[in-house]
């Protein structure tokens, strides 16, 4: 019985005509072993799936991929089954005439094809001595869309870190895109997406490196992006050593990234003359040995969760941690203005003495300044999405409501709070009608944050109507500040002389 002739293989003819000649190609199912056979033996038509040697497929100078993670699996995989996804190529040639920008770093000129998407696919069959499966997209060099053709195909993929789709996004911002148009070619949801990726190529390279290596959160390092120099600038010297202060806290203490961005604008306000900083275990020890008011449970922010280490609270928050004003700076009059007032020593408010010494003068005005600074703490302590915790919320109350004489100043300065953070009812210049407004609504965890801010308020104006001495209340309610997570408070030296941490003399 003869053996009947083996049919040649055909092809389904898309879009394109195939020439006679293209066809007989095919006929010869003889080929060296681990090399395309019968139809992948053809030359390729735009679009069409095809097989090729990786040794003829050089790398993509605009991949951005910083490692090829998971290979030996990928690799075990290949040589079981082979590809089965293809990657994309195109002649490189006509790469090399599209992109001439890009020549001198096209590594293999000399190969056939180039790679679009598909290198870990294709080291692992190079490793595995398989066949590559391609489909030729010519057009993307022709229409010079490989850039964001390389950032829709890679997007949705796990092994590429924050920082490495950065670099894939910054390949079209350098042609001169914007955020909207690279959003559109790209694939990515919105603009603020795009940011939010694009910020992480001014950190340092040192918290780069931390986020691509994924010990640090993609959100905690859009955080750190955020913290800018006297002049707003984020890529600075100077930011960046700012950024890389808030880094090490976060590495050392375990603070949050929002905690320790609060502590830069802490930080950044005035100090009396002479003031210094405690280290952060000085900070510390001041937490665990100094009084605290009874009951006031620090178990959530002991376990981290006062801020979200993870993913943001939302842009909006983010946005009113970064713009929160100094309150002695801020130019907002009325009611707000009397607010703050009220936080300052009554003796500094009627004027004082001025036979008064030097010494009492400039005490006085580092009670004033380290008020403002406490001022802040709370502020962005309020900024936060997760600011108390139940049992911290009813201790600080108790001492608000059995104290009703400090309520009309405590309300004042909670309002001038709330109202700077857009917290509550908008344009309402009066305490009384604000916080009536906001008793009628119906958004509970706002006034929840509300009797929050009046809570922090009353301690705080106890605490400011003292400058030579502090009771338990006021020692607990620094400590609060110092303590908790979300702002992770230093004192002035003012405060730690009230607090017993340094003494008088010194």
């Amino acid at each position: 019985m003869s053996t009947p002739e083996r049919r040649k293989p055909k092809r389904k003819k898309g879009g394109g005509q195939l020439a006679e000649a293209r066809a007989e190609a095919a006929a010869s199912n003889t080929v060296p072993s681990g090399q395309p056979s019968g139809i992948h033996a053809l030359e390729p038509e735009e679009g069409e799936l095809f097989e090729h040697d990786p040794a003829d497929v050089g790398p993509n100078p605009m991949n951005r991929r910083l490692a090829l993670r998971n290979m030996d699996e990928m690799i075990a995989s290949v040589e079981r089954q082979g590809v089965h996804t293809p990657g994309a190529a195109m002649k490189t040639t006509l790469f090399i005439e599209r992109y001439p920008e890009w020549k001198e770093q096209v590594e293999y000129p000399d190969r056939t094809y180039i790679l679009g998407p598909g290198h870990r696919r294709h080291a692992a069959a190079q490793a595995a001595g398989k066949p590559m499966l391609l489909i030729l997209r010519n057009d993307w060099a022709k229409d010079r869309t490989v850039e964001q053709n390389l950032i829709s195909e890679n997007q949705d993929r796990d092994d590429l870190s924050p920082i490495e789709q950065a670099l894939q996004l910054d390949l079209l911002r350098q042609r001169g895109l914007t955020g909207e148009q690279i959003a559109e070619r790209s694939g990515y949801s919105n603009r603020g997406t795009v940011s939010k990726f694009l910020n992480l190529l001014v950190l340092p390279q040192e918290v780069q490196t931390e986020i691509h290596e994924r010990r640090l959160s993609h959100s905690e390092g859009y955080v750190l992006s955020t913290v800018r120099d006297t002049d707003k600038k984020k890529d600075s010297e100077t930011a960046h050593e700012l950024q890389l202060r808030a880094f090490g806290w976060m590495r050392d203490e375990g603070l949050t990234a929002e905690a320790a961005k609060s502590r830069l604008q802490i930080q950044s306000t005035v100090f009396p003359v002479g003031n210094t900083k405690i280290d952060a275990a000085s900070a510390s020890d001041a937490g665990q040995d100094g009084p605290k008011a009874a009951g006031v449970s620090h178990g959530k922010h002991e376990a981290g969760e006062t801020g979200t280490s993870g993913e943001l609270a939302g842009a909006a928050a983010e946005n009113v941690a970064a713009e929160v004003p100094i309150p002695h700076q801020s130019a907002t009059g009325g009611e707000n203005e009397r607010g703050r007032e009220s936080s300052k020593p009554a003796d500094l408010q009627a004027g004082g003495d001025e036979s008064q010494d030097q010494e009492e003068r400039d005490r006085r005005t580092a009670a004033v300044e380290s008020a403002e600074r406490r001022s802040l703490a709370c502020q962005l302590l309020l900024a936060q999405e997760k600011y108390s915790s139940a049992p911290e919320l009813t201790t600080l109350l108790v001492n608000a409501v059995l104290s009703p004489g400090e309520w009309k100043s405590a309300a004042a300065l909670a309002h001038s709070w709330l109202s700077e953070l857009g917290k509550g009812p908008k344009n309402e210049r009066w305490p009384s009608t604000y916080f009536t407004k906001l008793s009628e609504s119906d958004d509970v965890n706002l006034k929840r944050r509300a009797a929050f801010a009046i809570a922090l308020a009353a301690n705080e104006a106890h605490a400011s109507a003292h400058t030579h001495t502090w009771d338990e209340r006021a020692q607990a309610h620094v400590n609060f500040l110092i303590t908790n997570k979300a702002v992770a408070y230093e004192p002035t030296e003012y405060e730690q002389e009230l607090l017993g941490l340094v003494s008088e003399a010194q």
